[in-house]
């Protein structure tokens, strides 16, 4: 089986688009979204219309769950405050419903899936340091653990043996079935690394790899149309700052 892993789409429909066109040639594969399919950006009716035709798996984000009322925007800032309470006026209340309904966590055998940290889906922690990683790594029995949330792409390793933790930097790696391996797929729709690109995770069970993505797409079109609708300014010139 082969899977392809999004998260924080946030609403970039010409990143999602992008996304899904380039990860053709991973074809057959599954498609696993981690959450946050709206906030921020200016088309999330198409983005959850679509994501939600072609996902095998949607996961909750504190951005969709906010959105649909579930949580309270008490914690987020006041652009995210602004950019969520546009993003539910844009929405049906089917599609409310659908995003109120998502769950927090699959798990499916060797892989844990969320959209924050596994440790307490619902707090939506965000996983910054390698002590915290090691903390996912005890609460869980998996093999795999991958999540969204920071808009970071990271893999960290585990031995299996050793407890030996390391980041590891290459963009494609081979699997081991000694290793535990800790992912954070990136975003789609708002990276934060410094590289605009979208970005998503392909793994491949039955060849034994796992490769960060990166997709261009056409930002100033997505620009547009968050400055056409009023939203801040600053959702903008961070699609190119990517940070």
């Amino acid at each position: 089986m082969r899977y392809v892993l999004m998260s924080d789409i946030h609403g970039n429909l010409e990143a999602l688009q992008a996304t899904i066109e380039a990860a053709r040639r991973f074809e057959p594969y599954q498609l696993m979204c981690l959450g946050d399919v709206v906030g921020y950006g200016a088309d999330p009716q198409p983005c959850v219309e679509l994501i939600g035709d072609k996902a095998n798996l949607m996961l909750a984000g504190n951005h969709d769950l906010a959105v649909a009322g579930v949580i309270s925007t008490e914690e987020f800032n006041s652009i995210a405050r602004q950019s969520i309470e546009w993003t539910r006026d844009q929405l049906s209340p089917e599609d409310k419903d659908l995003l109120s309904n998502l769950p927090l966590q699959y798990i499916d055998g060797d892989y844990c899936y969320t959209h924050a940290s596994p440790v307490d889906p619902m707090r939506f922690v965000y996983i910054r340091t390698l002590e915290e990683v090691a903390e996912v790594f005890s609460h869980i029995g998996q093999q795999f653990c991958f999540v969204g949330h920071t808009h970071l792409p990271v893999l960290v390793t585990m031995n299996k043996k050793t407890g030996r933790m390391e980041v590891v930097r290459d963009h494609r790696v081979r699997l081991s079935d000694q290793t535990r391996y800790f992912v954070n797929v990136g975003s789609i729709g708002q990276p934060r690394d410094s590289n605009p690109d979208a970005c998503m995770v392909v793994l491949d069970e039955e060849d034994g790899w796992l490769e960060f993505v990166r997709v261009p797409y056409d930002i100033s079109k997505s620009q547009g149309k968050i400055l056409s609708n009023g939203l801040p300014s600053y959702l903008a010139e961070r699609l190119v700052l990517a940070r």
